[in-house]
């Protein structure tokens, strides 16, 4: 599990080292080299477990889900911070009342 983005809906195959993480902070914190940049992605999506591959130079709206069970995979990032912004936005909200 991913503890950079908490929502993660993927995990991609880093081209370098043909190795799984859930975001490229994973990889860098778990490997010693950079993160190679590819014009193809393979993703795995986390609902349905299945594998699937985009382009990224041919990449639009439709892409945005999972082809095998339609999961939605791109979505606002939920990080701790995120989620701590959050609680905090929730709490002056409740004072204001």
């Amino acid at each position: 599990m991913c503890k950079h983005i908490l929502n993660a809906q993927v995990a991609i195959r880093a081209a370098c080292c043909k190795k799984w993480f859930d975001c490229a902070e994973c990889h860098q914190e778990l490997e010693n080299h950079p993160l190679q940049k590819n014009i193809e992605m393979v993703f795995a999506c986390k609902k349905c477990k299945k594998v699937f591959r985009k382009d990224i130079t041919d990449y639009d709206e439709s892409d945005e889900y999972c082809p095998h069970c339609d999961n939605h995979y791109v979505l606002k990032a939920v990080t701790q911070e995120s989620k701590e912004i959050q609680k905090f936005e929730n709490l002056v909200k409740e004072v204001k009342q």
